[in-house]
């Protein structure tokens, strides 16, 4: 994508002529189609700037067209799908100049934190950030400031501030090379600091499930029945027991009732630990939560579990004999289970069938491909959360890897999921003949800092892996992997089906990835056939 002229763009005014006009000069792959609404918004704020421009200028003599050169128009954040109205930046990225658009008004308070949340993206590149927000229906000019104080502004002082000699040289193309998607996409357990103070972002995906499930919990607390009786939930008698009839299941003997119970899945990537602890950091701002997980707990659990003091969070170990309502122990309000399917079916069945019993809202996330555990016992896990589940949400797509691995990935495990014209200069495919080239090879690559993960299941259940992500990641196929007649990634090994294990080390890569074919050729041919597509 390339920045354009906003006042050449803006002399033809209609949406089809502008949406065409704006593909040409960004150079976009495809067309972005813009609504009347937003086209008149630009020209209205491109109008008043240009007055604003000629009032300083009576003679004419400056190239103040000028000032609206460099700048990008919807521009979206690679990955994350963040988008900026209108974004400008220095040659260096120190300075960023934003401006979003609305054609209607707005609530103030909702500008400015749009504003707010804007700042926290471009602070990972820029030391000085410009914001303003511009109303057509009002025509007014809004400037959040450094210390986030909203105040309204004008076209005068945004002329000004495009007037920055800093922001003469700008950076032409190829901005995203100053976002990358994680540094906002976050792990809550590899980087609790970063989750505390709230410096992430959740896709649009992640914020629709969000709302669902807030409010399916609020239309719960406001269905019971009497007045201030939630409270005694808190106490160690939990329910009376007229409410835990009425919030248990409605007995037609599907698990389907008034108490929500909401199972939260995806593949490995998209997104559903974040949520699982943004809800839970949410819902503790009011209310006691308990956070089970499903494996050991790490670190950052435990930096978690001690800074959010209304959350309790305990590991799969933990649970053998929980009891939710134990004599003068707080009930919490709900519960969250992360890595559900990596607990016994008889765990899950006792804490489900207690939280019905005390009609406490339930949320599991779990990955139903996942091979933390064996396929049988996961199974059983999975059937126990199909019981009493009210409600299915599926997380789709990968935020944790780019877009090249991803695509790239895809197409590795079934060649006919092929996607066009993607650059995979991210993604190396080495040959190497026997052990000996192996172990040189890998060498090299540890040494620039890449990440070698064994496809072997165990090291998956011991937990070294699951929950990681690594910048750089290297794995190794050997003779064992070769394609099916339907083009799909298999293995002969003697030690069980390594494909599932062989995605998820893959599926732990956030920037560059690095595949070793060893004494495969054939193999290593097909693979590199994908890679230089």
């Amino acid at each position: 994508m390339r920045a354009l002229n906003l006042y050449s763009l803006t002399r033809i005014r209609d949406s089809e002529n502008v949406s065409r006009l704006s593909q040409a000069m960004s150079w976009r792959s495809w067309q972005k189609t813009y609504s009347q609404h937003e086209v008149a918004s630009l020209c209205a704020l491109v109008d008043g700037l240009a007055k604003a421009f000629r009032q300083t200028d009576p003679a004419g003599d400056r190239d103040w067209v000028s000032y609206f050169d460099g700048f990008y128009f919807s521009y979206t954040i690679e990955h994350i799908s963040k988008e900026f109205d209108l974004l400008k930046l220095s040659a260096d990225g120190s300075c960023a100049l934003n401006i979003e658009l609305k054609s209607e008004p707005v609530e103030e308070e909702r500008i400015r934190r749009q504003l707010e949340q804007n700042r926290y993206y471009l602070s990972h590149i820029s030391r000085t950030i410009l914001s303003y927000t511009y109303v057509m229906e009002t025509d007014v000019l809004y400037c959040l400031n450094d210390h986030g104080y909203l105040k309204k502004s004008s076209f005068s002082e945004l002329a000004m501030a495009m007037q920055r000699p800093i922001l003469q040289e700008y950076a032409e193309e190829d901005i995203g090379r100053f976002f990358r998607a994680q540094d906002y996409l976050i792990s809550p357990v590899l980087e609790p600091e970063k989750f505390l103070a709230g410096r992430y972002f959740l896709t649009n995906q992640q914020a629709d499930f969000r709302g669902q499930i807030l409010e399916a919990l609020e239309a719960y607390r406001s269905s019971l029945q009497a007045p201030g009786r939630e409270n005694l939930r808190h106490s160690a008698g939990g329910l009376p027991e007229d409410e835990k009839a009425a919030a248990g299941r409605s007995g037609d003997g599907e698990g389907r009732g008034s108490v929500p119970v909401v199972s939260l899945t995806g593949n490995a990537g998209t997104g559903k630990t974040l949520l699982v602890y943004d809800l839970a950091m949410e819902l503790s701002r009011r209310r006691d939560v308990l956070l089970l997980y499903g494996g050991p707990l790490g670190e950052g659990h435990r930096v978690i579990d001690g800074r959010l003091r209304k959350v309790k969070i305990l590991s799969g170990t933990q649970m053998q004999d929980l009891k939710l309502a134990a004599p003068g122990k707080p009930i919490p309000w709900c519960i969250m289970i992360d890595e559900a399917n990596r607990l016994s079916s008889k765990v899950l069945e006792s804490v489900l069938e207690q939280a019905e019993a005390e009609g406490i809202p339930c949320i599991l996330s779990f990955d139903p491909h996942s091979i933390l555990e064996t396929v049988p016992l996961m199974e059983q896990a999975e059937a126990v959360i199909s019981r009493y589940e009210t409600m299915h949400l599926e997380m789709s797509g990968n935020i944790r890897i780019n877009r090249p691995v991803f695509s790239f990935l895809r197409t590795l495990f079934h060649r006919k999921d092929r996607a066009g014209n993607m650059d995979y200069g991210c993604i190396d495919v080495l040959y190497a003949e026997n052990q000996e080239e192996e172990y040189n090879l890998k060498a090299h690559y540890l040494s620039m800092g890449y990440v070698y993960i064994d496809a072997a299941p165990e090291a998956f259940r011991t937990g070294t892996v699951i929950n990681q992500e690594y910048d750089r990641v290297l794995m190794v196929l050997d003779r064992h992997f070769y394609y099916d007649d339907a083009l799909h990634l298999r293995t002969d090994s003697g030690s069980g089906d390594a494909i599932p294990p062989l995605y998820e080390g893959l599926s732990r890569t956030r920037e560059k990835l690095c595949l070793i074919i060893v004494g495969n050729r054939e193999l290593f041919s097909q693979i590199l056939a994908i890679r230089t597509a």
